[in-house]
């Protein structure tokens, strides 16, 4: 059982075992194997507990953590911080050591349905759960990956494009380029380039760039191709890697050009000193304007091991309610799939955070307007193109190619 989650945690090695792990695409959903029985409706919300939260770092607005626990207050609810990841390798580790008792985890699909055959996740109460009916996309009550949501519900959604310094770039020329995704091997931005430190991420981009849609192959071809323009990317551009790439580094004019999931870049703006609007038109978000270029969505789900899992339930329920949800949306740039935002207003409605941040930061709407890329529709889903989970071979072949990219990349 455990070489299945190694086979998604560590690079170089493949499951065994009788274990299988059902390869869910879109065409091809998968029903995930009940483990024991969702905990029932009537039990009791624990008393005194504190909150654990595993979570990919820079990911949560902890104002709103903090009225969770003020609306439990009765119940002597408390939060002392959230456990972090960069990449969700070092997430599913941690998970997997069992050291961390998180009663909350933010898996990515891909590795829903191993976590799943390796036990690690409990199955979900739907009746504890009523904001994912009540305030999320239709798209998300029965997805693919985890149909009938026994283990998961939507956490935020986002697509992968190029975050780039408009005084570097203008908006126009990568626009007018006939292959954008090029863009991050033009030597005219040697050592102002920045990758991210995901693997499925940076070589869905290599994909593109070649016109390869299917973003989990198993073809040698392919993947050869994504191989060779990784090595030709150190030698054209000298890449570094970094978690904070986009969101960070690119405001602070250490890249000119980076991988960019468009939350990251949407958040950037609290980063971009002296934090005016007239600093943050610097930096732009680029995705196909057909939206057929990679799109996913993280999620929630409860480990086996939490230990106050009726608060677990709670917790998801009221974050993937629409308040909540859109309140962190305007901290973390990412934004949920909530039937009541008008995705339309998007880029010229002002969030919470920022209303309550007016006194350092100029006025900012959920997504900036010169950023209409980077807002998310629930018909791109039915457009894009989806990271869903690799067998292990395949896994494996992906981890060995990322693996010689990174030994020859800064950081």
């Amino acid at each position: 059982m455990s070489a299945i989650l190694d086979a998604c945690s560590k690079p170089g090695t493949a499951a065994s075992g009788s274990e299988t792990v059902q390869i869910a695409r879109p065409d091809n959903p998968v029903t995930l194997p009940m483990n024991g029985e969702p905990i029932a409706t009537d039990t009791p919300i624990e008393q005194g507990a504190t909150l654990q939260i595993l979570n990919w770092s820079v990911y949560m607005w902890k104002y709103v953590i903090n009225q969770f626990v003020q609306q439990y207050g009765d119940n002597g609810i408390k939060f002392s911080g959230i456990t972090t990841f960069n990449n969700m390798d070092e997430g599913v580790q941690k998970l997997q050591s069992g050291k961390i008792k998180a009663d909350v985890f933010f898996p990515t699909i891909d590795v829903l349905g191993k976590l799943v055959a390796a036990d690690l996740l409990q199955p979900l109460n739907h009746d504890l759960i009523p904001a994912l009916q009540h305030d999320n996309w239709a798209a998300f009550q029965n997805p693919y990956y985890d149909q009938g949501w026994r283990y998961s519900v939507p956490y935020t959604i986002y697509t992968t494009g190029i975050g780039y310094r408009r005084d570097v770039i203008p908006d126009d020329v990568i626009h007018g380029m006939d292959n954008p995704w090029s863009i991050l091997w033009d030597p005219t931005h040697k050592g102002k380039v920045g990758v991210y430190p995901s693997y499925r991420d940076v070589m869905a981009i290599a994909l593109m760039k070649n016109g390869i849609t299917d973003l989990n192959t198993s073809n040698d071809a392919d993947l050869e191709k994504v191989r060779t323009d990784l090595l030709a990317m150190i030698d054209a551009v000298s890449p570094r890697i970094a978690y904070d790439a986009s969101y960070n580094k690119l405001q602070n004019d250490k890249f000119s050009v980076t991988t960019a999931w468009s939350g990251d870049v949407v958040a950037g703006w609290s980063y971009a000193a002296p934090y005016t609007e007239a600093a943050y038109k610097g930096f732009g978000y680029w995705f196909p304007a057909d939206r057929k270029g990679p799109i996913d969505n993280d999620l929630i789900a409860i480990p086996k091991n939490a230990e106050h899992p009726r608060l677990a339930h709670e917790f998801i329920n009221f974050w993937i309610s629409f308040r909540h949800a859109m309140d962190n949306f305007s901290w973390n740039g990412y934004q949920p799939p909530q039937t009541k935002a008008d995705v339309n207003a998007l880029t010229h409605t002002q969030g919470l955070y920022n209303k309550q941040s007016s006194s350092w930061a100029a006025p900012a709407d959920y997504v900036s307007p010169w950023m209409p890329d980077a807002v998310v529709r629930e018909s791109d889903f039915g457009i894009g193109y989806r990271e869903g989970p690799l067998p292990a071979d395949v896994d494996d072949h992906w981890h060995q190619i990322w693996s010689e990219f990174t030994a020859g990349v800064g950081s």
